[in-house]
């Protein structure tokens, strides 16, 4: 059997794994505290939305207005999910 540290939390099948990070609603949360972590994984997860869309960019169908539209829509928001708790530096 594991020795438990005084300050863990004990559930009925064992105390609580303690982690580095993880993530949390799609955010990244460290013991750090710092947020560089969870801008990047925001930053990929926006390339990953805005990749998906490489037909609409391109399209002669949709104008300007639209595809700027559908951008703030489907990539500002992936992107600035939960921004309001990243710190400022």
């Amino acid at each position: 059997m594991r020795a438990v540290s005084p300050q863990a939390v004990m559930l009925t099948k064992g105390p609580i794994e303690e982690v580095e990070e993880f993530t949390y609603l799609g955010s990244v949360v460290s013991t750090t505290g710092g947020t560089d972590q969870d801008i990047e994984a925001r930053l990929g997860k926006a390339r990953v939305a805005f990749r998906a869309m490489d037909k609409l960019w391109t399209s002669q169908v949709f104008g300007r207005a639209t595809k700027v539209k559908i951008f703030n829509s489907n990539v500002k928001a992936v992107l600035l999910y939960a921004s309001e708790s990243w710190t400022v530096t």
